[in-house]
């Protein structure tokens, strides 16, 4: 079972890598935020490891659903946190292009319909006495 932090790190990550090979280039900034990243996020060199292990073979859609999925198991808190870097992600190379704005406004939206449509199934209903 996935702690927390495991999910907000897995989230990041795999949406942190449709961002940068969205241009299909990979700048020096970008691998170089990459790695600051995954240092301030305490991810272990063994667990980005396995975890981008576990991209290969995977389609773009694939990579970015799992993203998504495991960064709705996260606070709303986490959310905005990830989103915030993926921001600071697209900024790194100076070249900030209209996909990858729309990359990531769609996530954030769908990020937070999900879970807008959990609370709204799980909340809770008036009891009659």
């Amino acid at each position: 079972m996935m702690k927390p932090n495991d999910h907000y790190n897995k989230g990041l990550l795999f949406l942190t890598y449709i961002l940068i090979s969205s241009d299909k280039e990979i700048s020096d900034n970008e691998l170089y935020y990459l790695h600051k990243m995954r240092v301030e996020e305490g991810m272990t060199d063994d667990t980005f490891a396995e975890y981008f292990k576990s991209l290969i073979g995977k389609s773009e859609e694939e990579i970015y659903q799992i993203g998504i999925d495991s960064l709705n198991f996260c606070s709303d808190e986490l959310k905005d946190r990830a989103f915030s870097k993926l921001n600071q992600m697209a900024l790194s190379d100076k070249v900030l292009s209209a996909k990858e704005v729309r990359f990531i406004f769609y996530a954030i939206n769908l990020s937070h319909e999900k879970a807008e449509s959990y609370h709204k199934k799980t909340k809770p209903r008036n009891m009659a006495a």
